[in-house]
């Protein structure tokens, strides 16, 4: 499939069962965006195609992002129970929306997230604002949307600036984009009742093997505050 002239491509993913979509529901609170707004599991993967795509689990690390594109919660080590569930279709879905090159190998990081909004519960879906994320790919897909408003994906120059691209991901969509050329945002998600609402969505990032996010050298040079 490949990406569009622009850098991105909207594409359709399988849906979850019933037992995976219940998963959503246990995740644990992500303790580092200083709210009870987002709750988060992640899993590293080595992705190879054979006669279809491939993801090995990786031994489970804390993870690790630069400040320079995470300024809020980069620089640190942060641990995050690993995935109970891996939707092995989505994966292979999005390795053909970005047209990976299935001689390769690729290094994947995988959140699964769930993003909730009620009275006293602001639902801010980027803490960190527009940004990147410092891969070579990445890629948004929702499984749920419940009792909500906003949580619209907007994609703007590389540097910030007006969006050129808005789009309200519906589930069942995701959206894939060259990370390296442009910013990307998600404004904050209002519930429309007093029941509350939520949008659970998967977050993936791609990077080729030998340039992987992933290992003790990688850690450190993050931690360290060197330019990754």
């Amino acid at each position: 499939m490949g990406l569009n002239a622009q850098g991105f491509t909207i594409f359709d993913v399988p849906a979850l069962d019933e037992e995976a979509l219940a998963e959503f529901a246990k995740l644990p609170l992500d303790k580092y965006t200083g709210s009870r707004q987002r709750y988060r599991r992640y899993s590293q993967f080595r992705l190879t195609h054979e006669e279809s795509w491939t993801a090995e689990l990786l031994p489970h690390r804390e993870f690790a992002q630069s400040k320079e594109y995470n300024p809020l919660v980069g620089g640190q080590a942060r641990g995050f129970e690993p995935l109970t569930v891996v939707p092995a279709a989505l994966i292979s879905a999005a390795a053909e929306a970005l047209g990976l090159d299935r001689d390769a190998a690729w290094q994947i990081n995988l959140h699964q997230v769930r993003i909730v909004s009620a009275p006293g519960v602001q639902g801010v879906a980027v803490p960190e604002g527009p940004h990147r994320d410092g891969h070579h790919y990445t890629v948004t897909a929702v499984s749920r949307r419940h009792n909500i408003s906003g949580g619209e994906t907007q994609l703007m120059p590389s540097g910030g600036g007006e969006p050129f691209f808005r789009t309200v991901l519906q589930p069942g969509q995701a959206i894939a984009l060259n990370d390296r050329e442009m910013f990307h945002h998600a404004t904050d998600i209002e519930h429309l009742d007093e029941s509350g609402g939520l949008r659970d969505v998967w977050l993936m990032a791609v990077n080729p093997w030998d340039e992987r996010r992933y290992g003790e050298e990688w850690e450190a040079k993050v931690l360290q505050g060197q330019r990754a």
